[in-house]
């Protein structure tokens, strides 16, 4: 494959003093003119995305960001084709549009490491006045402009829910631990996850003493406080029955 330079109107290889071809110039003019056009597309479309959003109430900096870049490049290309041994590699200046927009939101991942509400970005398409997000949307497709913004917003605000929850949640466990641990220095104090069919899963704390006996608290997030949840007396266990019903029927 032969390696040569060009620039714009220019044909001669000013270090190997090869000149291209005309067939091989016209191909470089050519890129150079789909190259000018795809970057004059990507700016007016651009443009009209940008538009589309603040014409439907979204606020830049806010709801959305926008950037659009127009350079020259100057890079080595292989045009021509490898197959008919017309390849080439040649030095070009040509004009190349960056155009980046994004929708703004929050995630919070609970099995993260970190656990943290963290800001994103989210990629989306946009086809004649309809946008796709399928990272804030249930379906993956086309929805008017206003609907996105309200399903944005509602993702935002799930995601802010969901850490301030697992925040509760956490602060609760600690202070409920915390708390038990103290009053009782000589028991085991440990968290543990519940499960009902019903409720799903759930945060225990759990106190148990050295006699083996213990008391499980469920901790309810909403409204910052612990439930009793289950009890065991390890000394009532190990009673025989004919005991134990005695002593039921003297209470």
């Amino acid at each position: 494959m032969e390696k040569r330079k060009s620039n714009i109107g220019v044909q001669l290889d000013l270090f190997a003093g090869i000149l291209l071809t005309t067939e091989q110039q016209e191909q470089v003019n050519k890129y150079i003119k789909t190259q000018k056009k795809s970057s004059e597309y990507a700016q007016n479309r651009h443009k009209q995305i940008v538009e589309l959003l603040l014409e439907n109430d979204f606020v830049e900096g806010v709801h959305f960001e926008q950037s659009c870049k127009v350079t020259v490049e100057t890079r080595n290309t292989t045009l021509g084709y490898s197959y008919n041994n017309t390849a080439f590699e040649t030095e070009i200046e040509y004009e190349k549009c960056d155009s980046q927009i994004y929708l703004l939101g929050q995630n919070f991942y609970i099995w993260e490491t970190d656990k943290k509400l963290k800001p994103a970005k989210f990629w989306f398409d946009v086809e004649k006045d309809k946008i796709q997000c399928g990272s804030i949307t249930e379906q993956y497709r086309f929805y008017k402009p206003k609907t996105i913004l309200e399903k944005l917003k509602l993702h935002n605000e799930k995601a802010a829910n969901q850490f301030k929850e697992f925040k509760q949640k956490e602060n609760l466990e600690k202070n409920t631990i915390e708390k038990y641990t103290k009053l009782y220095p000589d028991a085991e104090v440990t968290s543990k996850e519940g499960y009902t069919k019903y409720k799903g899963s759930f945060k225990i704390v759990e106190v148990k003493f050295k006699s083996g006996s213990y008391v499980q608290f469920e901790l309810d997030t909403y409204n910052g406080v612990e439930h009793l949840y289950k009890k065991f007396d390890a000394e009532l266990d190990k009673l025989p029955t004919e005991e134990l019903l005695e002593r039921f029927n003297n209470q």
